[in-house]
């Protein structure tokens, strides 16, 4: 096969994606696993956007007002990164990631090459910033492992930042 024909088939040209199944960043480990299912587990049930029930003892045609909602529960995590997570903007990039999702909390390099992170928002943010850091590294093939998990206390802190 020429030149021409490799780059006529090449996932550059076509927008085909390499084989994901073996994609490092694709994996998650088992501890980030329980987590999002954990928090997923606390995530409302919603109906469909503008519909309310309407029960069967209330006049035809009129729909009971949804519950008013209560704020959603904000937790806070210490998590330790491993993996291919130095070099590449992973505090960068969490740090923009939180933002855009109202996430407050920091994260900082350590001197073996994992990355530590304390992050605080509620559960839909966490989920949501844990699959948005995944996708991201996708195409880099990063390798980003949550070796430890602890939910601590919440506190005050505004905004998102790098420690180091």
């Amino acid at each position: 096969m020429g030149f021409w024909d490799r780059l006529r088939t090449s996932p550059l040209v076509t927008g085909a994606r390499a084989n994901d199944a073996d994609n490092p960043a694709l994996q998650r480990s088992p501890l980030e696993q329980d987590l999002i299912k954990r928090l997923q587990a606390e995530l409302p049930t919603q109906a469909a956007p503008g519909t309310a029930e309407t029960p069967a003892d209330s006049p035809a045609g009129e729909a009971t007002p949804a519950p008013s909602s209560t704020a959603p529960t904000q937790h806070r995590f210490y998590l330790r990164f491993t993996g291919r997570v130095q070099g590449v903007g992973f505090r960068y990039t969490n740090m923009t990631i939180a933002d855009k999702l109202g996430l407050t909390g920091w994260v900082e390099n350590l001197d073996d090459g994992s990355v530590d992170m304390e992050i605080q928002g509620t559960a839909a943010g966490i989920i949501r910033h844990l699959d948005t850091l995944h996708t991201t590294y996708q195409r880099m093939r990063c390798r980003i492992w949550l070796e430890e998990l602890r939910e601590i206390r919440c506190t005050d802190d505004d905004g998102f930042r790098m420690a180091n």
